[in-house]
């Protein structure tokens, strides 16, 4: 999967690099969640008890026990069902049409209304959760008289990556369904997997986080969108250093970022002549203007040595090279 242009890539990177100035004293480390049965150990059946132990798994996961959060499974007719304090976070997604109202801020607690049918449905089950919880967390850790980036939406989108939700986000980003009408695509983010994957690349790279096990908690789409974002942001490490320092500078000032392909090329480059031209950033495209960024971005719908024989004189340069493509081949088969 191609990754977005480069003005998006740009408007990603700086807006996750105000998300880190802005929030990460409040979320502090966080775990890299995938939907495996190591973060999620408990059989998922698709009843009221099950909802109840997942989303209480993934509001500690998200560094969130201490917020009562009371949960309501609200039936297509329209009647209730109260599953008591399940500390979840099933809010964040309006249905198209339903007019649910699915996350209740009741002064000291919340209250999360969850449509039943989608119980059935565990993609977009968690990946609901995940941005609730991060409507929460806005919320909850809002200052006097500060306000949210808008769109709301994209910045829940982030947070829920930051609170190391960005593989179940990913998940949710892109979900192939087949109907009557024939095979159908649909998301419950408001970020495209393109976009949302480098976020949470930059997620998995920033908190030293192994990218070996994603890939494969991962659809085939999602995991070729995660592979090219880790490909940009591991090909870019003056980024991931200066986010690391500061992440406000990166947000003001103008980036320059080498394309994946380019990072072989920069291996190479080490031990070529220095008159040889370098390897290009990205190429901007003058026709793409603010809107066209902004609707890319935002569209919103409803990571032992062998004895030798004898000695062997090595060239150090050659194993060096060596060394180095096999680092670059290795990440590209994650």
């Amino acid at each position: 999967m191609d990754l977005p242009p480069p003005q998006v890539i740009r408007a990603v990177v700086q807006r996750y690099a105000r998300l880190l100035e802005r929030y990460s004293g409040d979320i502090g480390d966080r775990p890299f969640v995938l939907p495996t049965g190591e973060y999620f150990p408990d059989r998922y059946k698709g009843d009221e008890t099950s909802v109840e132990v997942l989303t209480t798994r993934m509001q500690s996961h998200a560094g969130m026990a201490d917020i009562p959060i009371t949960c309501r499974v609200v039936s297509p007719d329209g009647e209730t069902q109260n599953l008591g304090n399940c500390s979840s976070g099933a809010c964040s997604v309006p249905q198209t049409g339903t007019g649910l109202a699915r996350l209740v801020d009741e002064g000291e607690s919340w209250t999360l209304q969850i449509p039943a049918p989608e119980l059935k449905h565990p993609v977009a089950l968690t990946t609901n959760l995940a941005r609730s919880l991060a409507f929460i967390f806005l919320v909850e850790t809002q200052k006097d008289g500060e306000t949210f980036e808008p769109p709301v939406e994209v910045t829940a989108d982030f947070i829920a990556v930051a609170l190391g939700f960005g593989a179940l986000m990913l998940q949710g980003s892109y979900i192939y369904t087949k109907s009557c009408g024939g095979p159908q695509i649909a998301r419950v983010t408001s970020m495209g997997v393109s976009e949302l994957a480098i976020a949470v690349a930059l997620f998995a790279e920033l908190g030293g986080h192994k990218a070996s096990g994603v890939a494969g908690a991962l659809g085939i789409t999602q995991r070729e969108a995660f592979k090219e974002a880790l490909r940009l942001v591991r090909g870019n490490k003056d980024l991931l250093q200066r986010l690391s320092r500061d992440p406000s500078r990166v947000a003001r000032e103008d980036l320059h970022l080498l394309s994946p392909n380019a990072v072989l090329s920069g291996v190479l480059r080490k031990f070529r002549r220095a008159s040889e031209r370098p390897s290009s950033p990205f190429d901007f495209d003058e026709e793409l203007n603010l809107e066209d960024v902004e609707s890319l971005l935002m569209e919103m719908p409803p990571s032992s040595r062998a004895g030798r024989k004898k000695s062997v004189a090595l060239d150090p340069q050659k194993e060096e090279i060596k060394s180095l493509v096999a680092d670059v081949l290795s990440e590209s088969r994650l």
